[in-house]
């Protein structure tokens, strides 16, 4: 299959998820929410090769998990500020309830128990990490990365898991990881002070992370900036160290990891996640 071949079924597939998330009244109060297209590409792994067809079990299984992070993701955008009515902050949980709902009905008319149980445990893992990173429930920031790399990518691992294909576990997990931080470093830019960064200040200045006045001086904010830095040209390299290691007779699949690394993120793709704990 040809690159451009996966393009066309990752457009299928970004246009079923669309047709499902369309609330007239939701859209008139929150945000549309963000179709990862990444990930959607990453979900197709298991299913690229010469001479397959996309079926509509396929497609379904794809949806699920994409209206599954969308779910968990909207719920992350819920906040106590003031500037957001209480109306929309009600709205926002009930988006993320109606689309956890889309992906229970979508999975359940697929009757796939194997992969039900896989994003099943996709979601305690990153409820897990969740609150984990929230409660400051790490000693070094290597165990904060770790968290952190189980909220991005569970969904995509447990995914493949189910399929019996982990050969792409790794440097996907790095891949999101990278994508991830670089949307931290813009939301730090933006003095958003994500749960994530509230933890890495933390781990050298033990500051309450979860008080509303939580604030940054410039020092403190390049300091941060600086490690966020330093954890994404790590992550970069361990990337591109994983691609190396993919075997010869594969090109095809070593062409879509590279052209879908997240090296430069566009600052629009970060709205979803302006706001989070």
């Amino acid at each position: 299959m040809k690159f451009i071949d996966c393009n066309h079924q990752a457009n299928i597939i970004h246009q079923y998820i669309e047709e499902q998330l369309h609330h007239s009244y939701l859209k008139e109060y929150i945000d549309q929410p963000y179709i990862d297209r990444d990930r959607i590409y990453f979900l197709l792994l298991p299913f690229v090769s010469e001479g397959r067809t996309m079926s509509k079990e396929v497609v379904q299984w794809i949806s699920t998990a994409m209206l599954l992070q969308i779910a968990l993701d909207t719920h992350e955008k819920v906040t106590i500020s003031e500037r957001d009515s209480l109306k929309e902050r009600q709205l926002t949980v009930l988006a993320g309830v109606y689309f956890s709902s889309l992906y229970y009905k979508i999975l359940a008319e697929t009757d796939d128990v194997e992969l039900i149980s896989h994003l099943a445990k996709a979601i305690k893992e990153i409820n897990e990490s969740k609150i984990s990173i929230y409660k400051d429930e790490h000693k070094s920031i290597a165990e904060l990365m770790k968290k952190l790399k189980t909220r991005e990518s569970a969904i995509v691992s447990n995914f493949y898991r189910s399929f019996e294909d982990d050969q792409w576990i790794e440097i996907v997990e790095e891949a999101l990881l990278y994508k991830k931080l670089v949307q931290e470093k813009i939301s730090l830019g933006h003095s958003q002070y994500t749960s994530f960064i509230r933890a890495l200040t933390t781990l050298s200045n033990r500051t309450d992370q979860t008080s509303p006045d939580f604030h940054l001086t410039k020092e403190e904010a390049g300091h941060v900036l600086s490690q966020i830095d330093e954890l994404i040209a790590m992550t970069k390299r361990k990337v591109q160290g994983q691609l190396e290691t993919i075997e010869p007779d594969t090109p095809y699949f070593k062409k879509l990891i590279v052209e879908l690394l997240p090296y430069v993120e566009p600052e629009p793709m970060t709205k979803l996640y302006a706001e989070e704990g």
